[in-house]
């Protein structure tokens, strides 16, 4: 990475030099975008970002603008702001359309995709819109595989794990025979997590020591520490506090600062491995904590899944008043996005805690 800012740099002066404003605004693009993988910061890195847009938007260099929208969109969606995103993921596509690209129309197309799995919008809907966005990149493998991911997850979440599993390999096949590591072990990753939905956590755990174990190879960090985060809770499901305990404590370590989605997954697990020990307290300030951070986020599924985890913890700690509030939030946030795998997941945890004698019916 030293290197790669050592000769974009170079390249932004060489462009300031030639008078070329446009091609030194794209590499400032680059720049933030490696700065941003050097773990600045996303709010900086989209200040640093917005700064060579306006320079591309005075020149109407489109590409350029696709490529600067499509790196705002990331870094929105990576803040939680999935309205946000969208938008500039659409306006990206715009753009990228009418310069003639394809690659950053399909690169658009993809993080769109990533931003609809949060459910901004319902999960039937969001699985048209990516189905949609499938058929257009039709006869690209590399483009097809990318959106594969996103939508194998969504049809997860509405009960369809035949086809979110038939996704899930379709991905992977293509991200193996090309020799991909990274974005094969983010498809076992997928797989993983499609596994977890399914309430199948020791599958859920192979796979995701596999992605793990691929990550550590690659000496990825970022999308090593989600990964952890996710093993941690397939572990934790099947009682190994132990076990699941040190996985959130490495998960912890890999997670930057404004990595929102896994400092919420690792204080989400602790907090129930906690509360497994007999230490409600700790368990609950910490589920406070995850709660917090997602709180301002517009990420519906990991709202409502942040809940569910509040719910066993409260349960756990003797509060199942609390407990009973936290999963009829997170049933109705589920039954709003009509994500119906889920929505029985909530309605079983709820049925299973007011038969409980002390707790009032739904």
């Amino acid at each position: 990475m030293k290197q790669a800012e050592a000769v974009l740099t170079e390249g932004a002066e060489m462009a300031a030099a030639a008078g070329q404003p446009a091609t030194r605004a794209r590499i400032h693009v680059l720049l933030a975008d490696l700065h941003n993988l050097q773990d600045q910061g996303n709010a900086e890195t989209l200040t640093e970002c917005g700064a060579a847009t306006a320079v591309l938007e005075d020149e109407g260099d489109l590409e350029g603008l696709a490529e600067a929208w499509i790196l705002t969109g990331r870094l929105r969606f990576w803040l939680g702001d999935s309205s946000a995103s969208q938008q500039a993921l659409e306006r990206a596509m715009a753009y990228a359309r009418q310069a003639g690209s394809h690659r950053a129309w399909a690169n658009a197309a993809f993080w769109l995709a990533m931003t609809l799995m949060t459910l901004p919008v319902p999960a039937d809907a969001a699985i048209a819109r990516t189905e949609q966005l499938l058929r257009a990149v039709s006869g690209d493998p590399w483009a097809e595989a990318g959106l594969l991911k996103p939508l194998a997850v969504l049809y997860a979440f509405v009960g369809r794990f035949a086809d979110a599993k038939e996704a899930s390999a379709r991905a992977s096949a293509v991200y193996g025979r090309s020799g991909a590591e990274f974005d094969y072990a983010m498809s076992v990753v997928v797989a993983g997590e499609i596994e977890l939905i399914a309430g199948n956590p020791a599958a859920a755990e192979r796979l995701l020591r596999e992605a793990c174990e691929a990550l550590r190879a690659l000496d990825d960090r970022g999308f090593l520490g989600s990964a952890v985060a996710t093993l941690a809770e397939a572990v934790y499901q099947q009682g190994r506090l132990d076990e699941a305990q040190a996985m959130t404590e490495e998960a912890e370590t890999l997670a930057g600062a404004d990595d929102i989605d896994t400092q919420t997954a690792w204080r989400a697990t602790r907090a129930k491995v906690l509360a497994q020990r007999g230490q409600p307290l700790a368990a609950q300030q910490l589920a406070a904590e995850a709660e917090a951070l997602v709180s301002p986020t517009s990420w519906a599924v990991i709202k409502a899944g942040m809940l569910m985890d509040k719910a066993e913890v409260n349960r756990l700690a003797g509060a199942p008043g609390q407990a009973a509030a936290s999963l009829r939030a997170a049933l109705e946030i589920y039954q709003d996005r009509h994500a119906s795998a889920l929505v029985q997941r909530a309605k079983t945890a709820l049925a299973s805690l007011t038969s409980q004698p002390g707790t009032k019916p739904a």
